[in-house]
């Protein structure tokens, strides 16, 4: 019956029109689960990958069912073309009916109407008499100079800051959870901090060293400065187990308060990683893992733990804890476990723009049973689904 194209347009149209029978409808997906379609080209906007689609296809079968219109397939001529395009919607009409059917249940029909939705621009510039800059959300970085600007050019106008700037004061960049923001510092390194991060840096550096420090997660993409003799001036950052020194690169930290470990990804160049006990060199595509015991050092995919600052998550190389810290942070929610924590491995990834219900499909995929406690923002982890 896979073989007749006729045969599982009926079973489109039936899912469509809501009559479709549980044996049907496992036969549709048994289907569209066994279709390769990576070497067909479907059109698209610019820079846009098949995900993307998928995930912009999804969005407007939504609104047009909130909406109350009807939602058509797409005829093509060829029963090839046709298969393709039915496998494409038949991953935006299961996701849609699957909301559908959760908004059935009284529950998620509050979380419908109370979305948690992703974060965003937010961050917090604090001065050293302990005034604070809250920053605009349509801009994304600012960037530290002789003035603070914003990234098209905006100068944020506060007489204080040049008083710090003389006496060359210690600032703080704050983002709060579910906010995300990009700093330049004096010296042309760029810092990206992900979602409840501090930074700590001077409001200008000096010729004997670079030194900032960082609680949460950062990228860094650190500059190379010289001296007058044409040796380099060292940047170090100081994490809640690690120092780091460099030269010029690009690594990625994360470093929790919560959390029992700090872990560094290098993505290039190289590093020299002190623990309390040891110095440690690190070459690219390897990370670093610190705890209060030792240090020690993997090969990783680097994508994998930098993916956020290209606004998406990556469930691949992870545990289940790591993985709902991370949704916790980006959504402002608390993680609570009823029981042992699952020892789930979950893969894919996931946009961070978008609300947490489409998130939160890891968990269905992977039948964990979970509870959102929305007025307080909490996300209860019960146990696995038999």
């Amino acid at each position: 019956m896979f073989q007749d194209p006729r045969y599982i347009e009926q079973l489109i149209s039936k899912f469509h029109d809501g009559n479709i029978s549980s044996d049907e409808l496992k036969l549709l997906v048994d289907w569209y689960n066994m279709h390769d379609d990576s070497h067909v080209t479907i059109p698209m906007k610019e820079f846009e990958n098949r995900d993307q689609i998928k995930e912009r296809m999804l969005g407007k079968l939504i609104t047009r069912i909130k909406e109350g219109k009807p939602v058509h397939i797409k005829r093509f001529q060829s029963y090839r073309r046709r298969w393709i395009a039915a496998a494409i919607l038949l991953f935006a009409f299961f996701a849609s009916w699957s909301i559908l059917n959760y908004l059935r249940n009284k529950e998620l029909v509050q979380l419908a109407h109370t979305t948690i939705e992703a974060g965003g621009n937010k961050a917090t510039l604090k001065l050293a008499n302990g005034k604070e800059i809250e920053l605009r959300t349509d801009q994304g970085g600012i960037i530290v100079g002789k003035n603070i600007l914003y990234q098209d050019g905006t100068v944020i106008e506060d007489d204080d800051f040049f008083n710090h700037s003389k006496n060359n004061e210690k600032l703080i960049l704050e983002t709060p959870r579910g906010g995300t923001y990009r700093i330049t510092l004096p010296d042309g390194t760029d810092v990206w901090l992900n979602a409840e991060t501090t930074l700590k840096y001077p409001s200008h550096f000096t010729d004997e060293h670079r030194t900032v420090e960082v609680l949460g997660e950062a990228y860094f993409d650190v500059r190379s400065v010289y001296r007058g003799d044409g040796s380099k001036i060292p940047f170090k950052v100081i994490s809640k187990q690690q120092e780091i020194e460099v030269l010029g690169t690009q690594f990625n930290i994360s470093a929790y308060p919560e959390q029992s470990y700090s872990k560094t990804t290098l993505i290039e160049g190289k590093v020299i990683l002190r623990d309390s006990k040891k110095q440690f060199i690190l070459k690219p595509g390897y990370q670093a893992t610190t705890t209060a015991e030792s240090t020690e050092l993997r090969q990783v995919h680097t994508a994998n733990y930098t993916s956020w600052r290209n606004g998406k998550f990556s469930f691949d190389g992870k545990n289940f804890a790591e993985i709902m810290n991370e949704i916790g942070h980006w959504y402002n929610l608390t993680i609570i476990y009823e029981g042992e924590i699952p020892n789930e491995e979950l893969v894919g990834d996931a946009f961070r723009n978008q609300n947490l219900q489409f998130v939160l499909r890891v968990l269905d995929v992977a039948e964990i049973d979970y509870h959102i406690d929305i007025p307080n923002r909490k996300l209860i982890i019960k146990e696995k689904k038999y």
